[in-house]
């Protein structure tokens, strides 16, 4: 049984959770049948009735489904699970998936190579200004991992906003926890914090001209970079699936 241990949440939360992360982990197959209520009530010491809210939890999230007279079944994840699934996994405080985290670093790229040609077309002086803040508070601050990752987590955030598109911003709103769990898992990489701040000050320059392209490009390479230091780093400290970052 995982995560059972914060006697403060709902007993039936914990079930759903303790199970989502087994389903995900690989314990129940898709297509396989979950243990009957009954079962999974003796698992867990707990009422049927609360394994019953545990398994309509699952439901909602689109991971199982209840076939009559047959029993709960696992529902193949990428076809089925619903845009509340990638919150839920995203709000675990003690580890990440890893392939999750890489999948959210492709899903990354997509939308913020795109956001900060936006910027670059849009942003105001004030705008800029911001830009320019975040940047030179990261410099001075290179030896302060926690804080420069912070500060790192703001500007991209910033330059989300700043691009207009509000479904971006509510889908990245959305991702946060595990977009702070990347960023600061990067920033205890050697070097990283230094590497990085060459890509903001030409992005910064690219946003000043205007030049949508050119942010663009810097935005791609940048993300690249920090994709490649992350997976590489990911074979040396991967224990299962789940990437320990506190």
């Amino acid at each position: 049984m995982s995560n059972m241990n914060n006697p403060k949440e709902k007993l039936s939360k914990k079930i759903a959770k303790s199970l989502q992360i087994d389903i995900l982990n690989g314990k129940y197959a898709s297509g396989s049948r979950l243990p009957s209520e009954r079962n999974l009530a003796n698992l867990f010491s707990a009422s049927r009735i609360t394994v019953r809210e545990a398994i309509e939890k699952l439901m909602q999230l689109g991971i199982v489904e209840k076939r009559p007279n047959s029993g709960t079944y696992v529902n193949e994840i990428s076809a089925q699970a619903s845009i509340m699934l990638m919150m839920e996994i995203t709000n675990y405080s003690e580890a990440v998936d890893s392939d999750i985290l890489i999948s959210m670093m492709d899903f990354r790229r997509v939308i913020e190579v795109y956001c900060v040609a936006r910027v670059a077309q849009r942003a105001s002086t004030a705008d800029i200004a911001d830009i320019k803040k975040i940047v030179s508070d990261m410099k001075c601050r290179m030896d302060d991992k926690q804080s420069i990752a912070l500060l790192n987590f703001n500007l991209h955030s910033s330059l989300i906003r700043l691009s207009g598109n509000k479904v971006i911003q509510l889908l990245f709103n959305s991702f946060n926890p595990i977009y702070q769990y990347y960023i600061e898992f990067f920033h205890l990489l050697p070097n990283a914090s230094t590497d990085i701040i060459s890509y903001y000050e030409r992005l910064l320059v690219a946003i000043e001209m205007g030049d949508d392209r050119y942010a663009a490009h810097i935005m791609e390479e940048l993300l690249f970079y920090g994709e490649n230091r992350v997976k590489k780093a990911i074979n040396l400290v991967e224990n299962g699936k789940q990437i320990k970052i506190r």
